[in-house]
């Protein structure tokens, strides 16, 4: 029998607070079941890795790895298998890390500690998007729903949210890779925002209204419409310049049915603008719709478990 540990890690959605969580404003974030899978395996040969375009994160993380864990790999295979889609604001990068950190903590110790996951993979997403708030890689360690505010770049507050009201009536639409990645579009933001301080500190604020606002209305103490949220939430995306001429083009389809839909992730300003997460009170017209445009969803649910060990044999 071959000596295995495999992982999992969830993608996730932010239904409220993209961008603003990089400045220290709340999010609002749910894990999604759509994983990221690592396999190690013991050999006798060197370190491999699985398949080679992953090779560059799958070699950083365990990289990063050797430092928080002070053990140095050698001898094993990591095999990555993922169905997030890469560049959309699922993710997926983080994930990855996740699951890496988990595996490679199980093989040395034989049991995962969340908190060090969750520092080390903040590791490996400071080193390909420069400054991340670390809500990708805290929703895919933890998973369910969180609360998210990034203090300090070395602290982090979040709380584990139970939904008292049923979000089955939200939809991922799948709008494709958006031309420019998670760095390039939150560097971007951040420059405006020293440009132009007082406007986008409006801004934040409003969205952090809309965030609480959100919050309220999951944990069932607030009576507020989710698409005016949303639709607000849009807009002011759309003013700072994050969602592309096509994403808004879609958005605006959705709501001339009578539904409401919002970019999810860092967008994009040209092209496509990755996942956008749509609503409608009558979800049967959003999938009607959807079907008759030729749109791709994601057949997945809000809330999936964080990180998990499903092998081990080792």
């Amino acid at each position: 029998m071959t000596s295995q540990i495999i992982t999992s890690a969830p993608g996730k959605v932010i239904l409220s607070g993209e961008h603003t969580v990089v400045h220290g404003y709340p999010a609002l974030v749910a894990a999604v079941d759509i994983y990221a899978i690592v396999l190690i395996e013991k050999t006798k040969g060197k370190l491999s890795f699985y398949p080679t375009q992953a090779s560059g994160i799958l070699l950083r993380s365990l990289k990063n790895c050797e430092t928080f864990l002070q053990t140095k790999f050698g001898g094993l295979n990591i095999n990555l298998r993922s169905d997030i889609p890469v560049g959309c604001g699922m993710g997926s990068s983080a994930s990855i890390a996740v699951a890496v950190a988990a595996a490679l903590m199980e093989y040395t110790s034989g049991k995962i500690v969340l908190k060090k996951i969750n520092d080390i993979a903040y590791e490996t997403e400071k080193h390909y998007h420069g400054n991340p708030s670390g809500v990708d890689v805290a929703i895919s360690t933890y998973g369910g729903f969180l609360w998210y505010r990034k203090e300090t770049s070395s602290f982090k507050v979040f709380s584990k949210i139970k939904p008292a009201r049923n979000l089955s009536n939200i939809i991922l639409i799948n709008s494709g890779k958006p031309q420019e990645n998670t760095a390039q579009m939150v560097g971007r933001v951040s420059e405006l925002y020293k440009k132009h301080p007082k406007k986008y500190e409006k801004t934040f604020q409003k969205i952090e209204k809309i965030t609480k606002s959100f919050l309220r209305f999951i944990l069932n103490e607030e009576d507020v419409s989710l698409i005016e949220l949303i639709k607000e939430n849009e807009r002011l995306l759309e003013s700072m310049g994050v969602v592309s001429d096509s994403g808004i083009e879609l958005v605006r389809k959705i709501e001339k049915i009578g539904g409401a839909a919002k970019i999810s992730g860092a967008g994009g300003r040209k092209g496509n603008s990755g996942i956008l997460l749509a609503y409608h009170p009558e979800i049967n017209k959003l999938l009607n719709f959807a079907k008759k445009m030729n749109i791709k969803l994601l057949h997945t649910s809000l809330g999936a478990k964080g990180v998990q060990i499903e092998k081990n044999n080792i």
